[in-house]
């Protein structure tokens, strides 16, 4: 019997198969090949003219545009800040309303309803989001409910029993209202006073417990809804005394309790007391100017917060 040698006898290719080999060989590194070469050495990308704008100047134009559409607007934005509860149809007209339109507002308001807050002026069908955008900066309402307080009577909740005993016309008494401490006032002290309700009341405690008191009414300015206007309504009713302020000891306050207060970061808590730990205690506060972290204006704005026993 003949043995067979495997590698002879059964792989065998012919001299035409093998040139065939070497051919899809050839053909497939150039298929792999070409593209890197194309891409490399002949393809000559597009060019892209790529422009920069910072995102102030990008919200600069577009409100620009905004402002340049309202003025091409079919309606007119009062000149003055207005309460849409009092509004006449002529005023309503005077915007650019139908006098149907307007005529439907009024008997709307007329029915009861009371436009409570700004975004109210939505639910009015003839009021779209052209007309709402254009009177928004001058509607005299606030942007969310504080507090409730009804003073009024309406004559239509009473029977006619009450209506025959209304014999003397209501008197609308007028609330004396005393400044109060904004460092020491409680909730209760602060809702007594107009324009402040228990949202608030509750903001002003949380943001004067962070900081350990005010120094400042611009302090408020953080609470969310906080207008220049209302911060400017509430002022005359609250007090700020320097000496009823929360102050840290820069000496003994642990680097948690600093970084606890809003003007301290981290970097700042623990400079503090790694100078305290490493080197001595503090003689003035003016002394952590030491602190790589904390330059003229934040001692300014710590000091009254800080203090050494």
């Amino acid at each position: 019997m003949v043995r067979k040698n495997w590698d002879s006898d059964w792989i065998h290719f012919s001299k035409r198969a093998r040139r065939g080999i070497i051919v899809l060989l050839i053909a497939f590194v150039i298929v792999a090949v070409s593209p890197r070469l194309y891409y490399n050495y002949i393809h000559v990308p597009q060019e892209y003219e790529i422009q920069i704008r910072p995102l102030a100047k990008f919200e600069a134009e577009k409100n620009k545009l905004k402002v340049e559409s309202l003025e091409y607007s079919r309606y007119t934005q009062p000149k003055a800040m207005f309460d849409p509860n009092d509004y006449t149809v002529e005023e309503w007209k005077n915007v650019g309303l139908s006098e149907k339109q307007a005529g439907s507002i009024i008997n709307y308001l007329s029915s009861g309803a009371i436009l409570k807050v700004k975004t109210d002026l939505k639910k009015l069908y003839v009021v779209d989001q052209e007309l709402y955008d254009l009177l928004e900066p001058k509607i005299d309402l606030p942007e969310e409910i504080e507090e409730l307080y009804s003073t009024e009577v309406s004559y239509k909740e009473m029977n006619s029993q009450e209506l025959e005993n209304e014999i003397e016309p209501r008197v609308e008494k007028t609330k004396v209202v005393s400044p109060i401490s904004l460092n020491m006032a409680s909730a209760e002290e602060l809702k007594s006073i107009p324009g402040i309700g228990e949202f608030y009341a509750k903001e002003i405690i949380q943001l004067r417990k962070a900081y350990g008191g005010f120094v400042s009414h611009d302090q408020l300015s953080g609470i969310y809804g906080m207008r220049q206007g209302k911060l400017d309504s509430l002022k005359p009713f609250l007090v700020i005394n320097l000496n009823e302020l929360r102050k840290l000891d820069i000496n003994k306050a642990s680097e948690q309790q600093l970084r606890n207060h809003p003007l301290i970061s981290y970097d700042i808590a623990k400079s503090i007391v790694y100078f305290r730990e490493n080197y001595r205690v503090y003689k003035r506060v003016d002394e952590i100017l030491l602190s790589p972290y904390i330059d003229r204006d934040k001692l300014k704005a710590l000091t009254p917060y800080l203090k050494v026993d």
